[in-house]
């Protein structure tokens, strides 16, 4: 049995990474592929835990202080951690079965956001300290990064019932939009993919299936 195919999709909140990947998994499972669709942080314990710290709640017990205060090094630990979980717990026997896994999020988003909110007197080079912890992730076969302008990623964040993570501030998705613009394909990071994403739902789908079809 041949190894399956690992798609991760990234992009600033807003981008609609949870809505193509879910488009993206419907249109292979239509043409016959074994689909594994999952996410980061994942559902795991680990993953649990920090999405209710990006919810902004206490997640370990602690006085009800707001979890912006939770430190940035905690965080990215957290990340690493449930990130290699994932892995070894999902993503590589669904693989290990010929499926292709599309995960909504991955390595270059621990890179990114957790760089643009690492505190200045941190002393150290945060983001390659981030990428020396994620160094045992296996990279995709492909990452879709899906570009989106700062302000169509707002007027889509507005349009959402859910409750405004902690990361989802005008100021900080800005920046986060500036580092995934610059951010470039590198072994680590397997091959990248730039897709203009402020087209409408099935705009952005067609450009993806083009992208994902060629490396079928």
């Amino acid at each position: 049995m041949k190894r399956g195919l690992f798609i991760a999709f990234e992009g600033i909140d807003g981008a609609g990474t949870t809505s193509q990947a879910q488009r993206l998994a419907s249109w292979l499972q239509a043409r016959g592929e074994q689909v594994h669709l999952t996410r980061q942080p994942s559902d795991l314990e680990v993953g649990r835990l920090l999405r209710q710290a990006l919810a902004g709640d206490p997640p370990l017990g602690g006085d009800g202080a707001h979890t912006h205060t939770m430190h940035a090094q905690t965080m990215a630990l957290l990340f690493a951690a449930d990130r290699l979980d994932h892995v070894a717990r999902q993503v590589q026997p669904q693989l290990a079965r010929g499926a292709v896994v599309i995960t909504d999020r991955y390595v270059l988003s621990s890179i990114v956001y957790q760089s643009a909110t690492a505190p200045a007197q941190v002393g150290f080079d945060f983001e390659q300290w981030v990428r020396s912890l994620n160094r045992c992730a296996p990279a995709p076969d492909l990452t879709l990064l899906l570009d989106v302008r700062p302000e169509v990623a707002a007027q889509r964040r507005a349009r959402r019932a859910a409750v405004q993570e902690i990361y989802e501030t005008d100021d900080l998705q800005r920046e986060l939009a500036r580092r995934y613009r610059e951010a470039s394909s590198d072994e680590r990071l397997g091959r990248l993919v730039h897709i203009d994403g402020n087209g409408s739902l099935e705009e952005v789908a067609a450009a993806v299936t083009a992208v994902v079809l060629a490396r079928l």
